[in-house]
């Protein structure tokens, strides 16, 4: 199933469920979650209805998320709109999808951004200016525009992965984690 799929299916569910979260901010939520907690059900991060009819949806979702984020190659990639989409939707998807992020981190009251690295205390920074980002008319047309929300997505994705390898314990062994099924 593709980004896209996944992203059109979740969008239906918690449309479906009554939910005003979008598939981007819902996946960021639960990307935080799991970044505190990597044990985290998926369904905390729905907290507007209740989760049963995306139970599915949600586990799938957050096996894909955990696979990414435990991938020694680094193929975590948030859940967005496809290229195919306007890119003021792209660009408010990414900021939803940073806000419930910063909110996952934070769900359980136990994020100590101090306790983190420079380095990463600053990507926590930069998120929280992203979750405010906007298209103005003057860049929808700009064709750097495209490539500056490319660079953007990418700035994302890595600074989730060094969020969470400076969250989670240090794994033992060649192994990362053992295999969900």
């Amino acid at each position: 199933m593709s980004q896209s799929d996944i992203f059109s299916a979740l969008e239906q569910g918690l449309k479906q469920a009554g939910s005003v979260q979008t598939p981007g901010e819902t996946h960021g939520t639960l990307t935080g979650m799991l970044c505190i907690d990597h044990e985290q059900p998926p369904a905390a991060a729905v907290d507007d209805v209740e989760a049963e009819n995306l139970t599915t949806a949600l586990d799938a979702l957050r096996e894909i998320t955990l696979e990414g984020l435990f991938d020694p190659d680094l193929s975590f990639t948030p859940l967005l709109p496809d290229d195919e989409s306007s890119l003021d939707r792209r660009v408010n998807a990414l900021a939803r999808w940073c806000a419930g992020f910063l909110f996952g981190l934070s769900y359980r009251g136990n994020f100590e951004p101090d306790q983190l690295s420079d380095e990463v205390r600053e990507i926590v920074a930069d998120l929280t200016e992203l979750s405010k980002a906007e298209l103005t008319a003057d860049e929808a047309d700009a064709d750097s525009a495209e490539a500056d929300y490319a660079e953007l997505v990418e700035y994302v994705r890595v600074g989730v992965q060094m969020i969470f390898l400076e969250l989670q314990p240090k794994r033992e062994g060649p192994q990362t984690r053992e295999t969900l099924h």
